[in-house]
């Protein structure tokens, strides 16, 4: 329950995505190696063959489902990872927007593992970096005001 706390609080996301947390660290878990199985993993023991690691992504990040509709309409929706699907190949993700289903399991997505889907701290440092802009813009436009001013009181 560690894991899943900590993969819960570090994204952010509300409390309601504990089962696909609980889900996510089972499947997580079952690919780590173990001294108790001789530093193999249980999947290894399991089939006889080492897991692969390739598919692995980060919970909670921003993801962007591949949809195919009109030739007008956007080509993908924002989405959350939150697991991987029981028995199928693909990826599980909730749908951050109001058109289509909440949760579903698609192969065909593109992850931004950078940025996380409900985190809010993560939209802060944007906002910062615009303000410091705004305001230095500012200065730089009261201090060229000034010097023309000194210029034309000195003349």
């Amino acid at each position: 329950m560690e894991r899943v706390r900590c993969m819960i609080l570090s994204v952010g996301l509300p409390k309601y995505f504990l089962g696909e947390a609980i889900s996510t660290t089972c499947y997580l878990i079952n690919q780590c190696t173990s001294s108790a199985l001789n530093f193999k993993t249980p999947i290894e023991k399991w089939r006889g063959i080492p897991a692969e690691y390739k598919q692995l992504r980060v919970f909670g990040c921003l993801a962007y489902a591949h949809v195919k509709q009109g030739n007008l309409d956007p080509k993908a929706m924002r989405c959350i990872f939150v697991g991987y699907p029981n028995g199928q190949k693909g990826y599980k993700v909730w749908n951050l927007e109001s058109s289509g289903p909440r949760c579903f399991v698609t192969r065909d997505i593109t992850f931004d593992e950078t940025k996380m889907g409900y985190n809010s701290k993560e939209k802060m440092p944007e906002l910062r970096s615009v303000i410091s802009i705004e305001s230095q813009v500012e200065v730089e436009h009261w201090m060229n005001s000034e010097q023309d001013i000194g210029e034309h009181v000195t003349k």
